[in-house]
Order: structure tokens, then C-alpha cells, then sequence
């Protein structure tokens, strides 16, 4: 009897131990949603929290995109970040990190964007790709991803995040992942079909007023796209996010990752098409 009290007390210790970390979370993704609405300062959960662990981080980050959800948004995808061995080794992951795409941040090729108040905005050129079926299971391989997916579309992927430029040597992955890793815009080219696409080879030449400012390859994400999105869909499947219909699986930056400057761009993906748009 003795045995079992004793079992049962630790046990509610735990689960009251537990209880002001998750609170503390709840707070953290408050916190980010109300920077967020203001344009203040994003807060580093990693200052909040010192222990707080990836697990933690990727809580936070439902709780932030459920409030947006909540606040009349949605999910039209989910990106990947961090996907470089530079980023990676910088950061010390083994792995990529994921976010979900603000339906909110949806823009057609030829858009104007505005750079939101107190953000710092980068260019990215990626290659998304197009669910043409509800994922809500892991994909055992990129040949079954291929048959789930309807289209490849070129995009740029625009993150917009709000931390103190002076703290940008000081982040930690778990601050990038609690703010959604800072997604904000996707540009949006025209649907392709996935026939036999050697998306590894797809170029991604980036221009700004006319002028070249990154070059890069699908081979730069991950070593092939299928591969990233194969990372995607089952990281995201496996954090209890499901991928739907018409997402888009935007895979990863190609070449450099460019700082938003007030101009017009253009970006050249060859058999993908041109995205264009304007930064003001």
C-alpha cells in the first residue's frame, strides 16, 4: 500500500511539475502573436525559457498558428527552413526545421509586397510542390510522395521575422522554430505538371532592378526536392499537422538567401517559368 501511495504521489508531482512549462508556452506563443499584431519585437523563447527544448518550441508554434487560425487565417502549406549545411552547422541540427504557410501570405506572380512593420524580410527562390491528396500518414518514399502530388510550382518564399538585428548571431533554433520560422509571404508562379521533371537540375536565377543577385539549383535543397518534400510531409505528419489537398510544399532556398530591398524582381526557374514581383 505504502508502495503504491508513494508511486501515486511522484506521479501527481510530475504531472504538476509539468503543468507551468506548458503554461509558460502558452504564454511564449501569446507573447510572439501580440508582437506579431504590433510589430514589436519578437520575443527569444530561448531567453524566456533557457530549457525549453525542440518539443517545446514546435508546441509554441501550434499554439501562435492556431491563434492566427483562429483569428480568421489558414494554412496553405508548409515550408521547410534552415535546409543548408551552413544553416545546420551554424545552428547545430542534423535535420531541417518546418513551418506552416499563412493562407493570409498567399501572393499572385506579378504581386506588390510591402515589407510589414518592424520586420526584416529575405528573398528566397524555392520550388514548391502540390498535394493532390490528403497526407495524413507518413510516405514511405519519394516514388509513393510523387503519386500524391499534383504539380510543381515555382515560388519565393518571403520570411518576414521580427528579432533584434543585434541578436541574430544569438538564435537559437528553438526561436526560429516557436515563430513559425518566420513565414510570411509565398509568390506563386504557374502550375507545372510533375511528369518527368528532373527538379534537381531546375536553375533558380534571381534578379533585382535587373540585375543578378543569387543563382542556384533544386540540388541545393537537401540534394534533390523530392527529398526535402519527403522530409516535409512526414516531420509535419509527424507533429500531428496534416497536409490537404492544393497545399504547397515549398521545399527549401536555392542559392542565397537575399534581403529585402524596395525594387522589382524577377527570378528565372527555366522548364518552371518567371516569377516576378515588386518589393516596396
Amino acid at each position: 500500500m505504502a508502495g503504491s501511495y508513494r508511486a501515486g504521489l511522484i506521479a501527481a508531482l510530475l504531472l504538476l511539475a509539468a503543468l507551468p512549462a506548458r503554461a509558460d508556452e502558452a504564454a511564449m506563443a501569446e507573447t510572439i502573436w501580440q508582437a506579431d499584431q504590433t510589430g514589436g519585437v519578437t520575443p527569444r523563447v530561448s531567453v524566456l525559457d533557457p530549457k525549453i527544448d525542440l518539443d517545446g518550441a514546435y508546441r509554441v508554434q501550434r499554439m501562435l498558428v492556431d491563434k492566427r487560425i483562429a483569428a480568421g487565417d489558414g494554412i496553405a502549406g508548409f515550408k521547410n527552413g534552415l535546409t543548408g549545411s551552413l544553416a545546420k552547422m551554424w545552428f547545430g541540427i542534423d535535420e531541417p526545421v518546418f513551418g506552416a504557410i499563412p493562407q493570409s501570405g498567399l501572393r499572385q506572380n506579378g504581386a506588390t509586397i510591402d515589407t510589414p512593420p518592424g520586420r526584416r524580410m529575405l528573398v528566397e527562390t524555392e520550388i514548391g510542390l502540390i498535394a493532390g491528396a490528403r497526407i495524413d500518414a507518413p510516405v514511405a518514399d519519394v516514388a509513393t510522395l510523387k503519386s500524391l502530388i499534383r504539380g510543381v510550382v515555382p515560388v519565393i518564399e518571403m520570411p518576414a521575422g521580427g528579432f533584434l538585428e543585434a541578436d541574430a548571431r544569438k538564435l537559437t533554433v528553438t526561436d526560429i522554430v516557436a515563430n513559425n520560422v518566420s513565414a510570411a509571404f509565398l509568390v506563386t508562379g504557374a502550375e507545372v505538371p510533375v511528369g518527368d521533371l528532373d527538379l534537381a537540375s531546375v536553375p533558380a536565377v534571381l534578379a533585382k532592378d535587373g540585375k543578378t543577385i543569387s543563382k542556384g539549383s533544386g540540388g541545393d535543397t537537401m540534394g534533390d526536392p523530392w527529398v526535402a518534400a519527403l522530409w516535409l510531409v512526414n516531420v509535419a505528419v509527424k507533429r500531428g499537422r496534416v497536409v490537404e489537398p492544393g497545399h504547397i510544399l515549398s521545399t527549401g532556398v536555392l542559392g542565397k538567401r537575399i534581403e529585402s530591398a524596395p525594387g522589382a524582381y524577377s527570378a528565372e526557374f527555366g522548364p518552371l517559368g518567371r516569377v516576378e514581383f515588386i518589393v516596396r
